[in-house]
């Protein structure tokens, strides 16, 4: 992948581009290491991978998405796909009700918002708990266990995302508070998703604690182009987990190809 840069109003967007055919936008604080490797993807759309610690633009217009627009027009695309993961998802869901115009189709992978948001941590994680309250943001060792109940054992090796999830976590705690964030997307999301127009692909974990099939069935029927499609091996990290089996899925459903997955529903 080629990495490209964008002049915004408020900053400049530095992103990752490559492959060829429709556009599949990533949104995720830790891209592009929450997405890895793109490589069969590519072979069917062209993707564009936001890296945000080489990026200049505010922290809202990052989480708002307010430069998925314009990065589709500067790469040559009148509308594009969103796919965000986990904590990008209530931003993804809310962009695609008041903008539909943008998007062609959108994917919710394992997202927050709609589940019960957080892994279960251990009595042993609970010193992490209290220094964390002390800090301001979690410690190493907390990041360590939410990264340990993300993925299931042997799957990913998580230790460049532990120290990525960790910096930002850290980083997060310095900026500003956000006075329009009410921090009530947990309670108000699900309401939100029968105004989504564009096509919609759910994607949740078998094992996941954050969004699992149940929810993620659920949200697909309350979405007027839903399809929900079980990852059955993994937990929360299943782009990660299962990526051929992401990477398809994608594929398949940006590019209107047909195709044959388990636990399509």
């Amino acid at each position: 992948m080629n990495e490209e840069s964008l002049a915004l109003e408020h900053g400049t967007l530095t992103y990752l581009r490559g492959g060829e055919g429709p556009l599949v936008v990533f949104s995720h604080a830790l891209s592009p290491l929450a997405w890895g490797s793109l490589d069969r993807l590519m072979g069917s759309c062209t993707v564009a991978v936001p890296v945000w610690e080489r990026s200049t633009v505010p922290a809202n217009t990052m989480g708002e998405l307010g430069w998925f627009e314009a990065l589709a027009g500067a790469m040559g695309f009148q509308r594009a796909a969103l796919c965000a993961w986990s904590m990008a998802g209530p931003a993804a869901v809310y962009y695609a009700a008041e903008q539909p115009a943008c998007l062609s189709h959108l994917i919710l992978v394992d997202i927050v918002g709609l589940g019960a948001g957080l892994p279960p941590l251990r009595w042993r994680d609970l010193p992490h708990l209290v220094l964390t309250r002390l800090l301001g943001h979690p410690t190493r060792g907390l990041v360590r266990a939410m990264w340990e109940n993300w993925v299931r054992p042997g799957n990913v090796d998580t230790k460049a995302l532990e120290e990525a999830t960790y910096r930002f976590f850290r980083d997060e705690s310095k900026a500003p508070e956000d006075p329009t964030d009410d921090g009530d997307d947990a309670d108000t999301l699900i309401h939100v998703l029968p105004a989504v127009e564009s096509p919609t692909l759910v994607l949740s974990g078998r094992h996941s604690s954050v969004l699992g099939p149940r929810q993620g069935r659920i949200a697909a029927a309350l979405l007027p182009l839903g399809t929900h499609i079980v990852f059955e091996e993994s937990s929360h990290a299943l782009q990660l987990e299962e990526r051929d089996k992401f990477q398809g899925a994608v594929a398949s459903f940006v590019t209107g190809e047909s195709a044959e997955l388990s636990g399509h529903e």
